[in-house]
C-alpha cells in the first residue's frame, strides 16, 4: 500500500517525538474516580451514544439483498437490512402494534420478505413499510402510512455500515466523518471482508476500555507478552482531527527505518491507531485492519465487539491459518487476555476506594482530550 499524505504527516511527527522527546505543551493530570462509578453519568453517556454514529458492521456482513442485522447493544433494538436495489435502511426492531420484538435472536440473519409479528400477525417489507394488518375491519381508523417502522439515520462509508439509534429523518454524517476521509478513505476498505467477528463481555466501565486504547504508555508493559516485542523502545504521537484521535506508535528499529527514506506502507514500521469519537477503535495492522467497539451495558459491564478485516477471504488452508493466527494474537491474546483483563483489574480497584483520583502522564494526554469530548457534548444535550 502507498502512504496516503496523512500517513506521512504522522511519519514526521513521530520522527521528531523520537528526536525531540516529550511535546513540552504537554503535562500530567488527573481525573476524578467518581467518573466511573456514577450511575447518573453513565446514563447521560448513553444517551449520547445513541445520538451519535455507531460502526455497528463491515459492508461484507451485509453485502447482499434481503441480509439483516439485528444489534441490541446501545439499549435500542435495532434493525438494519439491505433490500434488492441495494440500500440500507435501519429501523427499529419493534411493531407498531402492540411493541412485539419482530426478530428475536440478536446478530446476522438473512429475510425471506420482511417482518412478521407472531403476537398479532402485523407484516412489514425489507424497508419496514406496513404491508398487511390480519382483521382491518377492527381499526376503523387506522392508515397503514402512519404505522410503518421507525427508521433510523443509516449511511455507508470507509466500507463500513454508520447507525444513529435514535429516530430522525436525517443525520449529518459527513460532519461527523469527514475528518477521518484522509485516514481510512484510501485504505478502500469497501473491498476488504471481515474473517471473523469476536463478541464478549467485561466487567469493567466502558471509558476505562477506551482509555487504554487512548494510551501509549503501556504497550511494552502489558503487552510483553504478545505484541510488545514488537514495539521495543517505542515512542508515539497523538493528535485530534475533529473529535476523534489519530495516534501512531513506532515499532523497534522505527527512527532507523524512517532515516531509510523507503517506507513503502508505514504500517512495517509503525502502527497507526483511531478512537473514533466516542467508543470505537480502529488499528492498522500490518495487511489488515481491527475494528472493535466496546458498549456500555452497565456501569461496570461492557458489550465488546471486535471485526477483523481483511483483504480478501481465504482460499486456501494455509491462508485461513495464517488469519487464524492474526485473529488468536489480536483478539485472544491482546484485546481480550491484556486489554479487557486490565480494564477488570481496574474495575476492581475502583471499588475499594484507594483512589479519589486517577494519574495520568504526558503520553496518556489523549485520554484528557476525549473526556473534555465526551463532556463538552453531554453538556450540550
Amino acid at each position: 500500500m502507498k502512504n496516503p499524505p496523512i500517513y506521512e504527516h504522522l511519519l514526521q511527527k513521530l520522527v521528531r517525538v523520537y528526536e525531540g522527546g516529550l511535546d513540552p505543551g504537554l503535562t500530567d493530570f488527573q481525573m476524578p474516580a467518581a467518573a466511573y462509578t456514577d450511575e447518573l453519568q453513565l446514563q447521560a453517556e448513553r444517551r449520547l451514544l445513541r445520538a451519535l454514529p455507531m460502526a455497528v458492521a463491515h459492508v461484507s456482513q451485509l453485502q447482499t439483498a434481503r441480509s439483516c442485522l439485528v444489534h441490541d447493544a446501545l439499549g435500542v433494538p435495532i434493525m438494519v437490512t439491505r433490500d434488492r436495489e441495494g440500500e440500507l435502511h435501519a429501523m427499529l426492531n419493534v411493531c407498531r402494534h402492540r411493541g412485539t420484538r419482530l426478530v428475536e435472536e440478536s446478530g446476522f440473519c438473512k429475510l425471506r420478505k420482511g417482518f412478521h409479528c407472531r403476537y398479532h400477525g402485523w407484516t412489514y417489507d425489507i424497508e419496514g413499510k406496513l404491508l398487511d394488518v390480519p382483521r382491518q375491519e377492527l381499526f376503523p381508523t387506522l392508515d397503514r402510512n402512519e404505522y410503518n417502522l421507525i427508521s433510523l439515520p443509516v449511511t455507508e462509508r470507509f466500507g463500513f455500515v454508520w447507525v444513529v439509534a435514535s429516530p430522525a429523518a436525517e443525520y449529518d454524517f459527513d460532519a461527523f466523518l469527514d475528518p477521518l476521509q484522509p485516514d481510512l478513505g484510501p485504505l478502500n476498505l469497501e473491498s476488504h471482508v471481515v474473517f471473523r467477528r469476536a463478541t464478549t463481555t467485561a466487567r469493567t466501565n466502558w471509558k476505562i476500555v477506551m482509555e487504554a486504547f487512548l494510551d501509549g504508555y503501556h504497550v511494552r508493559h502489558l503487552h510483553h507478552k504478545t505484541v510488545g516485542p514488537y514495539f521495543k523502545d517505542h515512542r508515539s504521537y497523538s493528535e485530534l482531527t475533529g473529535p476523534h484521535v489519530r495516534a501512531i506508535v513506532g515499532r523497534g528499529g522505527f527512527l532507523e527505518a524512517a532515516a531509510s527514506g523507503s517506507i513503502d506502507d508505514i504500517r512495517d514500521i509503525a502502527t497507526p491507531t483511531y478512537v473514533i469519537f466516542p467508543n470505537t477503535i480502529f488499528v492498522a495492522q500490518p495487511g489488515f485492519v481491527s475494528r472493535a467497539t466496546a458498549y456500555p451495558t452497565a456501569l461496570d459491564e461492557i458489550y465488546w465487539e471486535h471485526d477483523l478485516i481483511i483483504p480478501e477471504a481465504p482460499t486456501t488452508e494455509k491462508a485461513r491459518e495464517h488469519w487464524e493466527v492474526n485473529y488468536e494474537l489480536i483478539q485472544n491474546g491482546v484485546f481480550k487476555g491484556e486489554d479487557l483483563w486490565v480494564c477488570e483489574q481496574i474495575q476492581k480497584g475502583l471499588r475499594s476506594g484507594a483512589n479519589e483520583f486517577l494519574t495520568y502522564g504526558i503520553e496518556e494526554a489523549p485520554i484528557q482530550w476525549w473526556h473534555e469530548e465526551l463532556t463538552r457534548r453531554i453538556e450540550a444535550e
